[in-house]
């Protein structure tokens, strides 16, 4: 496997523990790792620190003690991963997930569209993400976590 970009609950989750991944999925991030190509995207940040603001506790992220921005930059030093930049391709294929999928979610869309630039799986299990990767054959590839 070239690598893979985790999702922003399976970053959570990986350095968390909250949830436990499946052992496949552990496979494929330590090979990833061990590869150097472990990525998460800043659109990740971006969902974290809306999340911790949610007034309800069901689905909001326990980051302790550090503001959002700070569990961000820890999580991807402990976990060796490597940002993939928001550029313009990046940015124009978040914009083509809509019109292709009608998936609107903004976070949903930059991660979409990231995985598909960088051409490797994105590790979710997202029930919206995982459908359009299983109604559009070879537009994304997911690891299910």
């Amino acid at each position: 496997m070239p690598g893979v970009l985790l999702d922003t609950h399976t970053l959570y989750w990986l350095v968390s523990g909250e949830e436990p991944l499946t052992e496949d999925t552990l496979v494929a991030i330590g090979e990833s790792q061990e590869a150097g190509a472990l990525f998460v995207s800043p659109i990740t940040a971006w969902e974290l620190s809306v999340a911790s603001k949610k007034t309800r506790i069901a689905g909001r992220p326990h980051l302790g003690d550090d503001p959002p921005d700070q569990w961000f930059r820890d999580a991807v030093s402990v976990t060796e991963a490597k940002l993939v930049p928001i550029q313009q391709r990046i940015s124009l294929e978040a914009a083509r997930v809509v019109t292709h999928t009608g998936h609107k979610d903004p976070g949903d869309c930059f991660l979409i569209a990231s995985a598909r630039i960088k051409k490797v799986p994105l590790v979710t299990r997202d029930g919206i993400i995982r459908e359009i990767a299983a109604a559009h054959a070879g537009y994304l590839d997911v690891v299910v976590c």
